[in-house]
């Protein structure tokens, strides 16, 4: 069985240590003046859990990019925090320093005096006293402890979904921090209800209550998660806390009432748990004090159920312009065999949403583009409903020089026959549709497909493998993409890139265990075209190749089978693309992916600013990502004209598989020494040409000017003012 831990090894040129995470194919690298040679350390000799732990003979560390720095003494007590890119200076002592942003939990042991020096937009560790450093990783990867077994009756669905806040690491506050909420249980189909003894119930004293029905159940599983709370067979919907009740369909209907009281709720222990460990100056905390009267010192040692009645009692309203934006909602069509998908959407806190095949068949589709309507005009077997013509428009495209392109397409030439719907718009970064039918506008994800993620093997090739097929050369073009991926620093890529592939070479391609697969060229009703013919991927068995897009005209189909045949999700096309929309957008994705975006969030930005993307959609596991962000959290900015010599800048973070709602951000900005919930808006700023300038300079994001989307790398002040 091959090691999952963290691996620790020297580099040279610049010399220091790479930390790879082969679960999550994570990197870090901590630089030291001259080379060293890690030696294996006892991890139990640390205070906080780490799965690896070696000793660096070194006086000094350095960073890559710019952290966050946290030093805890002996006692675990924090005594210093560098968040602003000030130094800190500590006296000789025991202490345990953490490193934020390093994709995985990261700490130094130290005994002697601690120094943190930001500069150069890198961040330098010295320990004068010490001969030695330890550094100890633990991978964010989380399992599901065991599996629940229950029936399709309605309470033995209510008792399964009991259990789920067995996997928090916390009752307290802290739970907002996704590293203090595990995997919730799995849950499956069986005979009878069945709970394994290893999985206890937390005892908080929350209860919920709602009739027994599907729909009602799946839409509070991630509050049932979140809270620990009891889920019971009764009349009403209720939520029941420290002897108060809460009607769960105050705002209309349950799932709007439940994603409220979950968002209400996890901002408000988010604000609150700044009075314990971490003693941060959290931005939501300043807008929360100036329109609550709570007080967040006596709610810190108060136990949940009292916290939440506080919280309830709070009008939304007064609130709502703090709570950060929410990174999933999931429509869930409440079939009982959808019941396993409830865990792994509790784990990532999504507001859940239970449409009736009604609901999905009333959804009009006048708002799509004349592409997307005629793409599924006329298809046999497609049940869809809109109004008005569609014309394509002319031009090279990637698509079949035998299939129609306009609104007279033949019925025999099907792509697709499933129901063709617009699920209802979600007030959220993400968006997904578990069911059967072509969520517009969503990703579409199966319960098989939330299982692969728990199947993903650790590799021993530390480098993040990308595959580029191109089989046209017309649309060469596009093969600069491979330039793309690996451009990110101290992550190690290996670029494959293939013209002209065979059927039999690209099935042979797909087999490998490449991280992404970067197809160009043309998809026909027959397949994927190959130099020799046609490869049809709903004919695989075998698929292992990590994440893809599928930059070809009307690729639903193809990605699907992809997908089905083991990939874990990609990007696919719902229409004819013309060559030059689809190089552009090539290449942009690249540049997204390649800067951590998942492929959810990817798209959700690639909307704001493209108004083609809309051709484009997620099928599978849309978490998915190849690399991690250098921050951690992916960031993009908006700029726009704040008089003559001014500037105002939105800063957005966009929350991934391994920095989840609750994580924090630091913005390295005029010094402050703010903190920001790591999902949405954090903040607008006001910056000179010269401050615009020094930001944009700190780290590669994207950055939207007037609806255009551009590189912080590529740009400057002139280019705005």
């Amino acid at each position: 069985m091959r090691d999952t831990t963290p691996d620790v090894e020297p580099i040279t040129g610049p010399t220091g240590i790479r930390i790879s995470d082969p679960i999550e194919s994570a990197q870090f690298t901590l630089l030291t003046p001259v080379p060293v040679h890690p030696t294996r350390a006892d991890t139990d000799a640390f205070a906080l859990p780490v799965d690896t732990a070696v000793t660096v003979a070194t006086t000094e560390l350095e960073t890559p990019h710019l952290v966050d720095v946290w030093v805890r003494d002996a006692d675990v007590n924090l005594v210093a925090q560098c968040t602003s890119g000030e130094s800190v200076s500590l006296p000789p002592g025991e202490y345990y320093v953490e490193l934020s942003s390093a994709k995985m939990k990261l700490y130094l042991g130290v005994e002697g005096g601690v120094d943190v020096e930001p500069r150069d937009g890198r961040v330098r560790l010295t320990f004068p006293d010490a001969a030695s450093v330890t550094v100890g990783a633990r991978s964010f990867h989380e399992q599901p402890a065991a599996t629940i077994q229950t029936t399709t009756d309605p309470a033995d669905v209510a008792t399964a979904l009991s259990h789920l806040g067995s996997a928090l690491k916390t009752l307290s506050c802290e739970r907002s921090f996704p590293t203090l909420r595990g995997h919730p249980p799995l849950i499956e189909l069986g005979p009878e209800l069945d709970v394994p003894d290893a999985i206890e119930a937390p005892d908080t004293g929350v209860t919920i209550e709602v009739p027994p029905d599907l729909g009602y159940l799946f839409p509070v599983a991630s509050l049932a998660y979140y809270l620990g709370a009891s889920v019971e067979i009764g009349g009403e919907p209720v939520l029941r806390a420290d002897g108060a009740s809460f009607p769960l369909d105050a705002d209309g209907d349950v799932e709007a009432t439940v994603t409220r009281v979950l968002r209400q709720a996890f901002l408000l222990d988010c604000v609150t748990r700044t009075e314990g460990y971490y003693d941060v100056d959290l931005h939501e905390r300043g807008l929360v004090e100036d329109a609550v009267d709570l007080d967040f010192a006596s709610l810190y040692d108060e136990p949940l159920a009292a916290q939440l009645r506080e919280y309830l009692a709070v009008p939304y309203e007064a609130i709502a312009g703090a709570v950060p934006a929410w990174k999933l909602t999931a429509d869930v069509v409440p079939d009982a065999e959808h019941v396993s998908a409830l865990p792994f959407l509790a784990n990532e806190l999504a507001a859940i949403r239970c449409p009736a095949a009604a609901t999905l068949h009333s959804r009009s589709l006048d708002d799509s583009t004349p592409e997307v309507r005629s793409f599924f005009r006329g298809q046999p077997g497609v049940d869809v409903a809109w109004s008005g013509g569609a014309t394509a428009r002319p031009g090279f495209v990637r698509g079949s020089n035998t299939r129609s392109s306009g609104p007279e397409q033949n019925d025999d030439e099907s792509t697709t026959d499933e129901l063709v719907f617009e699920p209802p718009p979600a007030d959220s970064i993400e968006q997904t549709y578990i069911g059967s039918g072509v969520p517009l506008g969503a990703s579409k994800i199966s319960v098989d497909q939330l299982y692969r993620r728990l199947a993903v093997e650790p590799t021993t090739d530390e480098r993040i493998r990308v595959l580029v097929v191109c089989n046209d050369p017309a649309m060469r073009e596009e093969n600069a993409v491979g330039d793309v991926y690996g451009m990110r620093e101290w992550i190690e890529f290996d670029i494959t890139t293939r013209e002209g592939v065979t059927t039999d070479e690209l099935t042979d391609l797909l087999r490998e265990n490449y991280d992404f697969l970067h197809y160009i060229g043309h998809v026909d009703d027959d397949g994927i075209r190959c130099a020799d013919g046609h490869l049809d991927a709903r004919s695989l068995t075998e698929v292992n190749v990590g994440a893809f897009l599928l930059n070809a005209c009307q690729s639903y189909d193809q990605g699907q089978g992809l997908v089905d045949a083991g990939a874990l999700g990609g990007v696919v096309t719902l229409t004819e693309v013309l060559n030059r929309t689809a190089t552009e957008i090539g290449r942009t994705v690249s540049h997204l992916l390649n800067q951590g975006f998942s492929l959810l969030s990817m798209l959700d930005l690639l909307e704001e600013s493209h108004r083609l993307a809309q051709r484009y959609m997620v099928v599978g596991d849309g978490n998915a990502s190849i690399v991690q962000s250098e921050s951690g959290t992916s960031l993009s900015a908006t700029v726009e004209r704040d008089g003559s010599d001014q500037v105002r800048v939105g800063l957005y973070g966009y929350p991934s598989k391994n920095y989840h709602l609750g994580s924090l951000s630091s913005v390295y900005f005029d010094d402050q020494d703010v903190q920001y919930l790591n999902s949405g808006l954090f903040d607008r700023f006001v910056m000179t040409a010269d401050e615009l300038d020094e930001f944009l300079e700190m780290e590669t994001i994207p950055v939207v000017v007037d609806d255009t989307l551009y590189w912080s790398n590529e740009i400057s002040s002139s280019t705005v003012l």
